[in-house]
This record gives structure tokens, C-alpha cells and sequence, in this order.
């Protein structure tokens, strides 16, 4: 019998979530309802529902002489939807501040008002002399971009610049700004807003706005993640007074505040907030396309019109740019681009066909890559990192609709993407969702009929337990957001969701969630084993890690058809002898198959990963004890459940001067990437001359030395023995590298494959490399 919450919920006992869609009425947006509470709770400060209010007395003394008909004045403070750029300049100090306000008054999860305020603050370099207004950028350059190309940088060069024209030419209509991420200062959750409709005289109409400050701790050198704290550092209170916009926001049309921030009745300092956009965050788009690969098209909307990336991303509040740049883009040597791609191979081109002169400081762009592939591949694929975390994505036109995915797909079962439109360009908005750090909605609330729903269970949820009707997959496929989701687009902090901030999937608990907030099965019902090749590696070793979750129970139970951490139902963290945790973020993000489905008694499912390097720094960085715990989790009807297990693992400390060159060699980024891409990533040269030394230190441990060395090899070879470079490939690929040993003589003849090398040999058959 199954006693845990968690099996109650993967039986069914409750209603399956109602997938209607949200109608509104007036401004506010047609979404795709969340069905349920999100059940993984963001661990950044996030703005909520709030209501307006037409009260504006709070501040006020009260009236002793009341009149039966005071006079009044109408305030019209038009308080309207949108980005406002908002400046805040301190009484005390050099630094100001400036930013994005984003008013969304039409948020279907914004309460009774549909209101949701938040905003994000960065700092500025001082400016020498009194402006009327602070000025957005108006010409090709910022302010940073002209201070840079004129070699000032430092704070007493900016104090003894000479100011420019006020109005550079040409003119341009001021837009959403966009910061270097370096500045970034702090998030603003707002918690009110009053805005009154009329004022008895004399006194002035103000639009009082308050917020809880959360001051961000920019990340160490080389990292991405930075920090919030749980509590607010402050609340502040700017008090506005409408005014005529002046040029260039006069050119927008919108209204323009200025007035005082007060922070526990004290006056800080003058604020303004400048309305420039009727949406809230801006970003680009960019696609290219490989040779004999289909990018996906605009499709019909049904009211005479058409949907695309730019429509969609409108509906939720975005403006997006969509450049299709590149066509016919050459097919890499050895590579077949009609088979399933390597994760190493798209890697390698993605980094060498994206537009080199992106400045993500300066614009939030992303870049997706169309490839052919082939039917059951994957429809599309995220990377947490090419330069920076999340640049960019791909998505196989000839890669479809496989009856193995869902019984559900209806007419478009077997069928190519390029030859089904509507659920082609779902499946790359989910994709380019994906790289502004949004997770799937099995995860976080439940399968529903919009874009961050996998494909295969948007299709169930559509066709039902096992009908597929044809017509209802694709025709009734929803091209747009979910509620939950566009909150978090339109009002997480902007280092979560630009491309080159946080790492994916960063902002929530690794591991699984807190004993308050998860619901585990039983052992009776659902179980999960961990094991590894081994409990004592080398330091600069990767483990091999497995993981198999068992249906022990006597019932079917819904849970992961994919356990791999890839597919994002599946985590591991990492904690050393201190309890400092670290999470083994995916590099590579491939889940378009994987789904909720019902795992029969008995039945498992089996991943596994080398734990070694991610996005988070490196799993085992010094010797000593580690916990390595694994945790399979998914929301059932907004609850979390799951299972997790774990084992011990020690890394020796090294005893030679090899043990110690060895892990020199191997804790470095580049190799960290190429053991997170499997291995062949030609395109990271830092790695192969790396592996390449390693290679010709020796033997695998174990063996006997080559050239009359009595000392066997350092035992970090055996962790890379399927991973190494291929001499011959690296000789024809990399030429430049071959002569370069990393400072360490050959020792001896090249040594024959070992057994994981000859197996990942048969992969790449599989995949459609050639050696």
C-alpha cells in the first residue's frame, strides 16, 4: 500500500490540472493560465502582485476644518504600463544611479489590479556640472562606450573630462536601456504604489511609490553568479510629481516624474522616472542556418495575421528583435549534418559562426543555430555556456515527431519539423526560453498547453491519456508563455535572465528542495541508487557516476521517463568536509524528449555523468572528504516530490611530483568543457594541448611504465582513458598543437585504445561523426 503525499499524487487521486487558457478583458494580454502554485520557489528577490491605491493621505495632518465641499484638484498622473528608465542622483557622494522600472499593469497573476512593479538599478560614473535631466543615450554609444574609446576610465579621469554637447547627433528616440552587467547594483521588489485620482488644494498630486532594496554582491573573477541577500538592505520611498517630459523623452509620448527618495523619512536625493517603452524588457534575436537545414517561419494566428518569435515574445512583454542573419552556412569537416549532432561538434559551431561583435553589455542577444539532424535526435538544444552562460541555442528542422516521444502527435506523428510549422517554431521559442533561464513547467507547476511545457507532454496534455486525435496536435498547440513564466521574464532580476548572467537554472535550490518542501516516496514505493566506479579518485579525476530510480511499489507511478541531468528532472550537488555545496549544473541542455510518464512496477530508469566540471567551477577542487548526492524531483499538481540518495567519495591527496603536474594540467576551464562535452571538442585548444601532455605522461595507472620508468602512471589518467584526444584527429584538425607537449617529453609510443575509448568510438558512429 502506498502511504507517502507523493504517491497520492502520481497515482491521480487528485484532478489532473485544468489547461484552459486565461482570457482577459481590456489591456490585459491573452496568456496561458499556470495551473497550479509554482512548486520550486525562486531564491532571488522577486516582485509580487500589489495593488494601486487612490490614497494619498498617509503623509498628510489631519483636517481640523473640514468643509462640506472642499475645493479639489484632478491629479492625472497616468501612471501607464511599461519600462521607464528611472535615475536616481544621492545627495551625498559621486555615484548615481540609473535603471529600468517595469509597470505591468495587465499581469494575469497580479491580483484584483493586474500590478506588478519591479525594477533593477545600476551604478554611474560620475558627471561633472549640473544637468536639468538626466539623459539616455541618444547617439550610437553610450556614455561607457565614449569614456572608453576616449581611454578614460578611471574615476579622476571621468571628474576631469570635458563635457560633450548635451544632444549628440543624431537624435534618436530613447528606448529600453540596457547596462553593462558589472554595474549592476540592485533589485527593487515594489510593495505599493498610490496613485491619486484627486487632491483637496492646495496640495500637490504625487505618485508615491515604495520598494524593498536587495543590494547584489557582484560574483568573483571568473564566475557568474553573483548574490542577494534574504532580507531587504532597505526600503526606500520616492514621492513624484508628473512634469513635462523633456527632450528626448519628449519624443516618446509618455509621462516623465520627478521628485525625492526617502529612505526612513529621510531625503536621499532627486529621482526621475522616464517612460520609454510600452514593454519591459528588450532583447535580439539572431539565427543562422546551416546548409540544407529550414529555420521555422511565421505562422497563421488565426484572426488573419501571423505568429512568430517577435509575437510571441510581444503577448508576454517583450520587444524582441529577430536578425535572420546567416544562410548556408558550411557544414563542419567530419561532421554529418544529417545525423544526430555531437555535443562537441555544435559546440564547435556555434562558436565559430556567432556574430563575434555582440557586446552582451551593451545588448541582450542570443544566438540559435539551425541544423537538419534526423528523427530522434532531439528537437532542439540549449548550452549553459559558449563564451558566457546562456548565449545561445539550436534548434534540427529535419529532427520531428517520433511516436516513441507521445502517442499524442496526432497528424504530425513521424513527421519532420521543417513539415509541421506551428509545433516547429514552439519547440525553438522553447529553446530560446530556455537561454533566458527558464525551466520546464513539469518542474515547477505543471504540464500545460504553452512554450516552456516539453513537446511530448504538451502533446498528451492536448490529445489526452492516449487518444492523439489528429487535429489537436499541432492546430491547438499555444504559442505563448504561461503566466508563471512571464512573471518571471518580465520581473526576476535581470542578472537571472540576460544572456551572459547567471548560470542555468541557478536561481533555485540544487539537490532536492527543503524537509518543508519536498514530499519523498517511501522506499516501498520509489527508490534511487547511486553508485560510482570507485570511492577514492585522484584529485583532477572525474568520478563516474550512476544512478537508477525503481518503481518498488505495486502500482504504476508517474515520474521522469529521462533521469539524466540534461533533461533537468535529475541534479547533483557536491559538499566537501566543511559543508560548502556545490551544484554540477548540465553544460548541455537536451530535454525535449523527456516527460512525465508512467513507470510500470519493477521498471527503472538508469542515467549516469562525470562529475568534474560545470558551470559552478570544478566538483572536487582540493583533497579531502565529499558527499555526492543525486536527487530526481518534479512537481505533482504544484507539490514537489522525488527521491534522493548519494555516497561517499575521497580524493587522495597527491604523493608525486606527476600526481601533482597531472591535476595541474586537468583543473583548467577548457578541459572542464571538454569532459562536459564528451569529449572530441577539437575547437578548445587549451584543452587538447592540456590532454595532450597528459596523454604522454604515461601508461594508465596500473600498467607497467613505459621507456624503464618503475613508476606506474598518475591516476588521473584513468578518469580521462575514454576522453583523451585522438592523436590522428588532432594532427589533421589541430596542427599547430601536435608539436606542443606542455613542457613534457614523449615518453614512448603511442598506446593502444582503451575499452572506453573503443566505445566511444561506436558512439560516434552512431552520431553521424566521422573519425
Amino acid at each position: 500500500m502506498l502511504l507517502s503525499i507523493a504517491s497520492s499524487f502520481q497515482r491521480g487521486d487528485y484532478d489532473m490540472c485544468n489547461c484552459s487558457e486565461h482570457e482577459s478583458s481590456g489591456s490585459l494580454a491573452k496568456m496561458t493560465g499556470a495551473s497550479v502554485e509554482p512548486a520550486m520557489k525562486p531564491q532571488v528577490p522577486l516582485s509580487r502582485q500589489i495593488s494601486i491605491s487612490d490614497d494619498d493621505s498617509g503623509d498628510q495632518p489631519a483636517a481640523t476644518d473640514l468643509q462640506p465641499f472642499p475645493p479639489f484638484r484632478l491629479c492625472r498622473l497616468d501612471f501607464r504600463e511599461g519600462c521607464y528608465q528611472i535615475n536616481f542622483r544621492p545627495t551625498a557622494g559621486f555615484v548615481s544611479f540609473e535603471g529600468t522600472l517595469r509597470v505591468d499593469r495587465s499581469a494575469p497573476d497580479g491580483g484584483a489590479d493586474h500590478l506588478i512593479v519591479s525594477g533593477d538599478l545600476y551604478s554611474k560614473r560620475p558627471v561633472i556640472g549640473p544637468i536639468p535631466h538626466p539623459l539616455p543615450p541618444v547617439g550610437n554609444k553610450n556614455a561607457d562606450e565614449a569614456a572608453a574609446d576616449a581611454g578614460l576610465t578611471s574615476l579622476a579621469g571621468s571628474l576631469s573630462a570635458v563635457d560633450e554637447p548635451a544632444i549628440p547627433f543624431p537624435i534618436r528616440r530613447p528606448r529600453i536601456p540596457i547596462f553593462p552587467r558589472a554595474r549592476y547594483h540592485s533589485y527593487l521588489r515594489v510593495t505599493s504604489v498610490s496613485a491619486p485620482v484627486a487632491v483637496p488644494l492646495p496640495k500637490k498630486c504625487e505618485l508615491t511609490i515604495v520598494a524593498e532594496q536587495f543590494n547584489y554582491t557582484q560574483p568573483p573573477v571568473g564566475q557568474f553568479k553573483g548574490t542577494f541577500p534574504a532580507t531587504p538592505s532597505r526600503t526606500v520611498t520616492m514621492k513624484l510629481a508628473k512634469v513635462p517630459a523633456p527632450f528626448p523623452f519628449s519624443l516618446t509620448g509618455g509621462p516623465f516624474y520627478e521628485g525625492r527618495l526617502f529612505e526612513g523619512g529621510v531625503d536621499k536625493g532627486s529621482v526621475t522616472l522616464a517612460w520609454v517603452s510600452k514593454f519591459f524588457r528588450r532583447a535580439t534575436l539572431e539565427i543562422d542556418t546551416l546548409v540544407g537545414a529550414v529555420r521555422p517561419a511565421p505562422v497563421p494566428d488565426g484572426a488573419g495575421g501571423t505568429e512568430f518569435f517577435d509575437t510571441i515574445f510581444a503577448r508576454t512583454g517583450w520587444q524582441l528583435t529577430v536578425v535572420q542573419d546567416q544562410l548556408n552556412v558550411p557544414v563542419p569537416s567530419g561532421v554529418v549534418p544529417t545525423n544526430c549532432w555531437s555535443s562537441a561538434d555544435l559546440h564547435a559551431l556555434m562558436t565559430t559562426v556567432r556574430n563575434p561583435a555582440t557586446n552582451l553589455d551593451a545588448e541582450w542577444r542570443v544566438h540559435m543555430i539551425v541544423v537538419p539532424a534526423k528523427l530522434g535526435c532531439s528537437r532542439g538544444i540549449m548550452y549553459d555556456q559558449i563564451g558566457v552562460p546562456r548565449e545561445g541555442c539550436a534548434s534540427f528542422s529535419d529532427d520531428g515527431y517520433p511516436t516513441s516521444d507521445s502517442s499524442n502527435f496526432g497528424l504530425a506523428a513521424n513527421r519532420k519539423q521543417r513539415d509541421v510549422p506551428r509545433a516547429f517554431l514552439r519547440s525553438a521559442t522553447h529553446e530560446l526560453t530556455h537561454t533566458l533561464n527558464q525551466i520546464h513547467q513539469e518542474q515547477e507547476t505543471a504540464a500545460d498547453n504553452s512554450i516552456m511545457t516539453t513537446t511530448p507532454s504538451v502533446a498528451d496534455v492536448l490529445g489526452g491519456p492516449a487518444t492523439g486525435e489528429p487535429g489537436v496536435f499541432p492546430d491547438q498547440i499555444k504559442l505563448a508563455h504561461n503566466t508563471n513564466v512571464r512573471h518571471h521574464l518580465n520581473h526576476m532580476p535581470d542578472p537571472v535572465i540576460r544572456p551572459g548572467g547567471w548560470p542555468f537554472a541557478s536561481w533555485f535550490p540544487t539537490g532536492a528542495p527543503q524537509a518543508a518542501d519536498r514530499h519523498d516516496f517511501e522506499p516501498s514505493e520509489l527508490t534511487l541508487a547511486v553508485t560510482a566506479t570507485t570511492d577514492r579518485v585522484a584529485l583532477g579525476q572525474p568520478l563516474d557516476l550512476t544512478w537508477t530510480m525503481t518503481n518498488t511499489s505495486g502500482v504504476s507511478l508517474r515520474a521522469p521517463n529521462d533521469v539524466g541531468i540534461e533533461a533537468l528532472f535529475a541534479s547533483i550537488t557536491v559538499t566537501d568536509a566543511e559543508g560548502r555545496e556545490r551544484p554540477v549544473r548540465p553544460f548541455v541542455i537536451l530535454c525535449e524528449h523527456a516527460k512525465l510518464s508512467e513507470l510500470e512496477p519493477g521498471k527503472s530508469v538508469t542515467a549516469s555523468a562525470k562529475v568534474f566540471w560545470s558551470t559552478a567551477g570544478f566538483a572536487f577542487e582540493r583533497p579531502g572528504r565529499y558527499r555526492v548526492d543525486v536527487a530526481v524531483s518534479w512537481s505533482a499538481q504544484g507539490v514537489m516530490v522525488g527521491v534522493q540518495s548519494g555516497i561517499d567519495v575521497f580524493v587522495d591527496y597527491p604523493s608525486s611530483a606527476s600526481d601533482n603536474h597531472s591535476a595541474n594540467l586537468v583543473l583548467h576551464p577548457e578541459v572542464g568543457k571538454w569532459v562536459a562535452l564528451g569529449g572530441d571538442a577539437y575547437h578548445l585548444g587549451e584543452a587538447c594541448r592540456r590532454l595532450q601532455a597528459l596523454s604522454q605522461t604515461a601508461a594508465p595507472a596500473g600498467a607497467l611504465a613505459v621507456a624503464g620508468d618503475g613508476a606506474p602512471a598518475p591516476r588521473v589518467l584513468d578518469g580521462f582513458a575514454d576522453l583523451l584526444p585522438d592523436r590522428a584527429k588532432l594532427a589533421r584538425l589541430r596542427p599547430e598543437l601536435t608539436a606542443d607537449t606542455g613542457g613534457r617529453a614523449e615518453r614512448g609510443p603511442a598506446r593502444a585504445a582503451a575499452p572506453g575509448r573503443k566505445r566511444a568510438a561506436k558512439a560516434k558512429k552512431r552520431t553521424g561523426r566521422k573519425g
